[in-house]
């Protein structure tokens, strides 16, 4: 578990390298999503669906169950592994939601993710299951390409008038995760055999986002034009800063914190015993921290290692008000 030190914080900065961000793609078959995440540094293409027959060269491993990209995930740990890959592209997500929604049916042994009700809490756990297991993907270091196809729907507004917009065509559920998770979303326009990447949509007919507000609204799509219009926005949001905050480097994400048991619950017998040996007076102030985060009555060797966390706000606790 990492040491939070509020006193050593820096200002955040700014990355140049598209490798720094979690990017999702959509649009209609053949417009060249898959082609876009072949380009990116490094790539692991995971392809749910076959898209990339046609690309030479490009590094792909099937994934028709959920239980393979659990193994991907693990193997995303590993040293090598990481010295070949910097950026993973999901293709698609469409394709990939419904192998979720598959292994968390089987998990509760349900035919559908809503049979059982809140008894089984399917979409609860399939929501869960899904952004816990793409999180971990960016968290472990990794570019992070999402591709999913286009549709278009009919919108009714309060007034009752309708208009249609297009947007990812994966179910709602996921498209809401990944839009919370992502620094830019783009849809591609195909006209008359141009392609297009719009990245803002004024009158909200077209779902994309940007976390960078002076991007063009639309380029030609193709990676190094999305690449030119990051940094064309970088650098007019830089001038507001005298481009003290921004990075040629990759953009670290804050690896997820991990809870060793075993090693919580030696540390606090440690402490315990250090504070007890000074004084019987600590007895009452260990045991009302503990309560405070245990419940009423309950004693450290009460804990399960699924409390781990808990221990470890125990332990800062008593570190923090009794040393």
């Amino acid at each position: 578990m990492a040491t939070i030190n509020l006193k050593g914080l820096k200002p955040h900065k700014v990355s140049r390298d598209l490798s720094g961000y979690i990017t999702y793609i959509y649009g209609p078959g053949g417009a060249g999503k898959t082609t876009f995440g072949s380009q990116m540094p490094d790539p692991l293409l995971l392809a749910f669906e076959r898209g990339y027959n046609a690309l030479p060269g490009v590094i792909a491993q099937d994934i028709t169950s959920w239980a393979e990209m659990k193994q991907v995930l693990r193997q995303l740990d590993d040293p090598e592994v990481k010295e070949n890959f910097k950026s993973v592209v999901i293709d698609t997500v469409d394709i990939a939601s419904q192998l979720c929604e598959k292994y968390v049916c089987s998990q509760l042994d349900i035919e559908n993710i809503g049979d059982g009700g809140w008894t089984k809490n399917g979409w609860a756990k399939v929501k869960k299951e899904w952004e816990t297991t793409f999180r971990n993907i960016a968290m472990k270091g990794y570019a992070v390409v999402f591709i999913s196809h286009s549709k278009e729907r009919t919108v009714t507004n309060k007034d009752q008038t309708q208009y249609n917009a297009i947007g990812p065509s994966c179910s709602n559920v996921y498209n809401e995760i990944i839009k919370n998770m992502v620094d830019i979303e783009g849809y591609i326009d195909v006209d008359k055999g141009e392609r297009k990447l719009v990245l803002r949509s004024d009158d909200g007919t077209i779902e994309c986002k940007s976390r960078f507000s002076c991007i063009d609204k639309v380029i030609p799509f193709s990676y190094q034009s999305l690449v030119d219009a990051l940094n064309k926005a970088i650098d007019e949001e830089a001038n507001n800063t005298g481009n003290k905050f921004v990075t040629e480097e990759k953009e670290k994400v804050a690896a997820a914190a991990t809870y060793d048991f075993d090693s919580l619950m030696a540390e606090f017998k440690e402490m315990a015993t250090t504070l007890m040996n000074k004084s019987q007076d600590y007895q009452p102030k260990i045991t009302a921290i503990i309560e405070k985060h245990l419940g009423k009555g309950k004693k450290i060797g009460d804990a399960t290692i699924a409390q781990a966390e808990v221990i470890a706000v125990i332990n800062g606790e008593i570190k923090d008000t009794l040393f």
